[in-house]
């Protein structure tokens, strides 16, 4: 046992209200910070603009790795929606600290998708009911290397990047899905589109892939839960994760906008 208190231990104190919600949250912040490898990551990853998120989530992801590693020993874990590769160095970083079994894949167009900067362009945009929502979620990107990007980090860190099983691709890309329809995961992110449909389609496909007993974690899909001092997603996503509990999954922790499920053992 590395990380006290443990997943188990969290999970078992945890109940969805707001009280318990925003001292969890408080909680597992503080617990980043107490940990150099995790807070050394975490203020790299902040001072060089690589990505979003709660600092908590650190210490999170390293307690569900922990529990996965220790309940299948291998572990396949799938992100989809990687961006500048904050989460994917990080679960990289634990396993070559602790010398885990991990797997790492990942999920990623890799490519930009910026708002036009024409001032009528833009107005025009704005106007659309669809580009409005895109850009309330956060869906443009400005055109970056991301994959360049993504190297450096794991190069920062000491970290094979070259052990990345790295799809570049849209995780809604058919040729992708038949490529990857007999493929098995003890723990999936979804971190990709935010739009509700798809979200939505990203839960279809991707959690039956999850294996028994294994994690799912959500993100942004926090919206309607109490809680006062933390940001809590987009309403599309969390609706959308209203499914995920038809498909096998029961949420077990909330940690702000993120949100944990565990699949049945049946």
């Amino acid at each position: 046992m590395i990380f006290k208190p443990t997943l188990a231990e969290i999970v078992s104190r945890y109940k969805n209200t707001s009280e318990i919600n925003d001292k969890t949250h408080e909680m597992i912040t503080r617990l980043t910070d107490l940990d150099p490898s995790l807070k050394k990551h975490k203020l790299y990853i902040e001072q060089n603009k690589l990505g979003f998120g709660d600092t908590a989530f650190h210490s999170m992801w390293a307690r569900i790795l922990e529990l996965v590693v220790d309940r299948f020993k291998d572990v396949r874990a799938l992100e989809i929606g990687v961006f500048k590769g904050q989460v994917i160095s990080l679960w990289s970083l634990l396993a070559s600290k602790y010398l885990w079994l991990l797997k790492i894949s990942a999920i990623s167009p890799c490519k930009g998708d910026p708002l036009p900067l024409s001032r009528i362009t833009t107005f025009f945009l704005k106007i659309n009911k669809k580009i409005r929502h895109k850009i309330k979620i956060g869906g443009f990107y400005p055109k970056e290397d991301y994959i360049k990007i993504i190297k450096n980090t794991f190069s920062k860190f000491d970290l094979p990047f070259e052990e990345v099983v790295f799809h570049k691709s849209l995780s809604s890309n058919e040729n992708l899905l038949i490529n990857l329809k007999n493929e098995k995961y003890e723990i999936v992110y979804i971190d990709g589109d935010h739009s509700h449909e798809g979200a939505l389609q990203d839960f279809k496909n991707f959690g039956p892939k999850v294996v028994k007993i294994g994690f799912l974690v959500a993100d942004d899909a926090s919206f309607n839960l109490p809680g006062t001092t933390f940001w809590k997603g987009f309403e599309s996503v969390t609706r959308a994760a209203e499914i995920l509990p038809k498909l096998g999954f029961r949420n077990i922790l909330n940690v702000g906008h993120n949100r944990v499920y565990e699949k049945a053992d049946s």
